[in-house]
């Protein structure tokens, strides 16, 4: 956990919460307003990071620190863990429901859940961990919400906006996680509280989990491939990301397949996982073929509804068959939002193993299997946050390589118009998005093509103003596109604030380029450019 003074130990967070709403207390004009503001902010907790870098690890580890270790808030009485992913975000809910939303074993009478919500609202030993702010579907992120009664029924938007504002349960203890992206775009207001980040494993942690997965004898092997392949290795200090890269560059060696970007990792992983003994079935490879274009299917009209979870319906609409399910996709029995229901009365539920494979797949029906009429409809939907890694994928898929490889899983006769989208999604890069130099750069880095390469150049103004890069991916993606231009450019990069070790790396990577970036550092103590 990383804040721009330095890092954090899980046991310290609400102690750092406090300390940080004291701070910003200064700026209240009565005393009365500075100890309301330490009551309301002090006791929240925002952790945003990139995904798969380990929130909902973070979560987990801290249910165990607080129920199991008792180093965190060893006075709890009441923990709440709450998956956002799970709710319908249209559906009205009691806060009790909202809070036991994910727990089954609960049925008592409507007198004792009112009792328990007013005993909850003064008690301090109540802890509250809301998971995926960014997997709850919302298009009010940005605007202000009413405050809401102890007694009434909301939509989920509603309690998580109230409990960040200290308007409910004031005096719990609130964690909530979510993608930068959609965690910036909520309302001033709500975002009052402790905003950490999870910045995923140091170096040690990456190379201990490497030898895990490919063993010390391996191990050197598959370390010098990361230091060729600079952007992977950047991804690899998020653990989601590091296990699939390194498993991937592991059986590289052996079959002699290239693996080049993130793009790459997942078709390899999903190549290696159709021949595994995990699939087992009676269809061919055609019609597991088909069955995967379907998969697709639902993963995008998933993501464009803001579904993450699926039931038998979803499944018919798409005509995606049980057996494909199962091997797919992870299944539960859904805990009823009725609380005096039991478990067994629970409907079958699932959802993609990671949201990031759902984000893949999304991808793969958009750029493969989707008219270019409907994909060009779709172009402003690609400027949200939410669309960041589906994006992201598209670009990879651009790949000639990744491209080739993607028909032998998917029937190449069903794959519509790939040419002309990838014209289409070249327009996406133009020369008014000023502030999105670091995302253009993510995509010609995730593509390494030609085309996307000179499209990136042509909508680059000759003097490009930016600052030095917060995360190592980041760093990479800007390194290597700006390492494709094939005329001068000057960069002006703004060094305020910035991270020492990431405005090396990038210094270092651009130096003696081809393209002769020229460097201009700006330093506010100095007031001048150097």
């Amino acid at each position: 956990m990383y804040t721009p003074k330095g890092s954090i130990l899980i046991e310290e967070l609400f102690d750092v919460a406090k300390q940080v709403a004291k701070q910003e207390a200064k700026k209240c004009t009565t005393p009365e307003a500075k100890s309301e503001h330490v009551v309301k902010y002090g006791n929240i907790v925002c952790a945003v990071g990139l995904p798969g870098v380990g929130k909902s690890t973070l979560l987990k580890q801290m249910i165990n620190c607080i129920v199991e270790d008792k180093s965190v808030k060893p006075d709890t009485q009441f923990l709440f863990h709450v998956s956002l992913k799970n709710f319908n975000p249209d559906e009205k809910v009691t806060l009790l429901e909202f809070l036991l939303h994910d727990w089954s074993e609960w049925n008592h009478s409507d007198e004792e859940n009112k009792a328990l919500v007013h005993f909850l609202y003064n008690n301090p030993n109540v802890v509250i961990l809301i998971d995926g702010w960014d997997e709850l579907y919302t298009k009010q992120a940005s605007k202000r919400l009413h405050a809401c009664q102890l007694d009434s029924k909301q939509i989920p938007e509603v309690f998580v906006k109230n409990l960040l504002m200290g308007n409910l349960l004031p005096n719990a203890m609130k964690v909530i996680t979510s993608r930068p992206g959609q965690f910036y775009e909520l309302h001033p207001d709500y975002r009052k509280g402790l905003v950490s980040e999870v910045r995923g494993m140091d170096k040690p942690a990456r190379k201990d989990l490497t030898k895990q997965i490919c063993g010390e004898a391996n191990l050197e092997n598959v370390e010098k491939l990361l230091a060729e392949r600079p952007n992977l290795d950047a991804l690899c200090s998020i653990p989601v990301h590091c296990i699939q890269i390194v498993a991937c560059l592991h059986s590289s060696v052996s079959s002699g397949r290239e693996i080049n970007s993130m793009t790459d990792v997942f078709i390899h992983t999903l190549t290696n996982y159709k021949a595994s003994d995990h699939v087992r079935t009676n269809m061919s490879e055609r019609e597991i073929g088909q069955e995967l274009v379907k998969l697709a299917h639902l993963a995008y009209k998933g993501f464009a509804e803001r579904k993450l979870v699926f039931q038998l319906s979803d499944f018919e609409e798409v005509g995606i068959n049980e057996q494909t399910v199962d091997i797919f996709l992870n299944t539960y029995v859904e805990k009823s939002h009725s609380l005096k229901m039991r478990i067994l009365e629970g409907k079958k539920r699932s959802y993609f193993t990671h949201l990031t494979w759902q984000e893949f797949f999304a991808a793969v029906h958009l750029m493969l299997f989707m008219s270019q009429e409907e994909f060009r409809k779709c172009m402003n939907t690609f400027k949200d946050p939410h669309w960041v890694m589906v994006t992201r994928f598209l670009f990879g898929i651009c790949n000639s390589t990744s491209y080739e490889n993607l028909k032998v899983i998917f029937p190449a006769s069903m794959i519509k118009d790939y040419k002309e989208k990838k014209n289409i999604l070249k327009s996406l890069m133009k020369r008014q998005f000023k502030k999105k130099n670091i995302t253009f750069s993510g995509w010609v880095h995730e593509a390494k093509d030609v085309e996307i390469s000179q499209r990136f150049q042509e909508c680059m103004p000759q003097r490009i103003k930016m600052k030095v890069p917060s995360y190592p991916t980041e760093v990479s993606n800007v390194v290597f596109a700006f390492n494709t231009f094939t005329t001068p450019h000057d960069l002006n990069l703004n060094m305020e604030g910035s991270n020492k070790a990431s405005a090396e790396t990038l210094l270092r990577g651009l130096h003696g380029s081809q393209a002769k970036v020229e460097i201009f550092l700006y330093t506010r103590e100095q007031g001048s450019n150097e």
